[in-house]
């Protein structure tokens, strides 16, 4: 994901035992309905979920203010979580705990998968863990109350699972995880990832192998394209209607129109938004159709053309990608969030909407996304054989061009009597 536009909170490495201190304090006083100020911080905001009676995810977020706020690098503000009494869980780096036997055992039998373990610290790594988590059933754990074991698999063709034991004797879960790139908006998913399945602890690992690869894998590559396929049509839809709208003269009275915008700006921006769900979900495509065409496919009379043009919707998408990681430099450049360098930055990122709506050949992608929809059917089925793709192409290709045969030898001259000479 992108992350030039994306929300960035302060290290706790830069925070001290003060600063918990006041996180506690000032959480305590807004849940008893007290605005209690800090000289060096002020409570932005407080999320609280249950599930059940039991608390699932407890984290505010507060701004650094007067002297506090200069000694902090770029002003950002600072995310916090917290237990069932108010009291911080602080990040703790380091690496993650050791795989358990399982996940070695699992990928002995998943060739061209890979596993590693989570991090299971309370607070943000737990929390983080739930949100990898793509169907919507819970998560088994809480920010404050770790698993006995969980780790992510990562197929070869995108697959991204999380396989996970809440209690040491209890059963394994294999959980779908959200794809690479998924926008931050879980409804702009609609596809539904396979359900999650049980499996005693004294699994065979070769029969979850089994599972994953004969039916969750499928299931989750179908779910994966068909988000991919919609989330592109979508934006593609949404820059077509940009397209024709209507930006206003300076100075005029705006009638508050949908498809009318005060400036150019502001037709970018929102623009950009399309733009950028493309440069995220088209590559995947184009692995995607890549994956399960064949030789012969190149050589059918409609599919063949539109393969043979892919590459322009790939130059168009890599043009998008260009222009984000160009802007992106500056934008981790102008971090902070001081008046000056917040003028800065919001018109550096009007510039690069500009240039992203002015440059773009956004309109090739367009032949991407018929084509994904076409190649539908073909998303979780086995991989192709290359090279029994091209003996069966080639074979095929003789009969059809009615090849001629191979000349048989030539018959050796028959044998003649001795002649007589007189």
């Amino acid at each position: 994901m992108p992350t030039n536009d994306a929300e960035s909170f302060l290290d706790h490495a830069h925070l001290a035992e003060g600063d918990f201190a006041a996180f506690e304090q000032l959480l305590a006083a807004r849940r008893n309905g007290d605005d209690r100020a800090h000289p060096d911080w002020e409570l932005v905001s407080a999320h609280t979920s249950h599930l059940d009676g039991e608390l699932q995810n407890s984290f505010a977020v507060f701004r650094p203010t007067g002297e506090r706020g200069s000694t902090l690098p770029n002003h950002w503000e600072a995310k916090v979580y917290f237990d069932e009494a108010g009291r911080v869980l602080p990040e703790r780096p380091g690496p993650p705990a050791p795989p358990p036997p399982l996940a070695a055992a699992l990928t002995a039998h998943l060739p061209g998968w890979s596993a590693q373990p989570c991090r299971l610290n309370p607070g943000r790594d737990l929390a983080e863990l739930a949100g990898r988590l793509w169907d919507r059933h819970p998560s088994q754990w809480t920010s404050t109350r770790a698993p006995h074991s969980a780790f992510a698999l990562a197929g070869p063709r995108g697959e991204r699972l999380l396989v996970v034991q809440p209690h040491p004797d209890g059963p394994v879960l294999l959980r779908a995880g959200r794809p690479d790139d998924a926008p931050a908006d879980q409804d702009f998913w609609a596809a539904r990832p396979p359900e999650p399945v049980e499996f005693s602890a004294g699994t065979d690992p070769a029969a979850l192998a089994a599972e994953v690869e004969e039916r969750f894998a499928p299931a989750y590559q179908r779910a994966a394209w068909h988000a991919r396929t919609i989330a592109v049509e979508d934006a593609l839809v949404a820059l077509d209607d940009l397209s024709v709208a209507y930006v206003l003269p300076p100075n005029p009275r705006h009638l508050g129109e949908p498809d009318i915008f005060e400036s150019a700006a502001a037709r970018d921006r929102t623009a950009w938004r399309h733009l950028d769900v493309l440069a995220d979900q088209g590559p995947h495509l184009i692995s995607g159709i890549r994956a399960v065409t064949t030789a012969e496919d190149r050589l059918d009379r409609d599919l063949g053309p539109r393969l043979r043009r892919l590459h322009y919707a790939e130059n168009a998408l890599n043009g998008i990608r260009e222009i984000r990681n160009r802007w992106e430099v500056l934008a981790t450049r102008t971090a902070s969030d001081d008046p000056a360098t917040t003028r800065i930055r919001a018109s550096a990122k009007d510039m690069r909407n500009n240039e992203a709506w002015s440059r773009t050949p956004w309109v090739p992608v367009m032949s991407l996304a018929v084509l994904a929809q076409d190649l539908t059917p073909r998303i979780g089925r086995p991989a192709p054989n290359r090279d029994k793709q091209v003996q069966a192409a080639v074979a095929r290709g003789r009969h059809r061009f009615g090849t001629a045969p191979e000349p048989a030898a030539a018959a050796p001259p028959p044998a003649t009597a001795p002649r007589r000479t007189r």
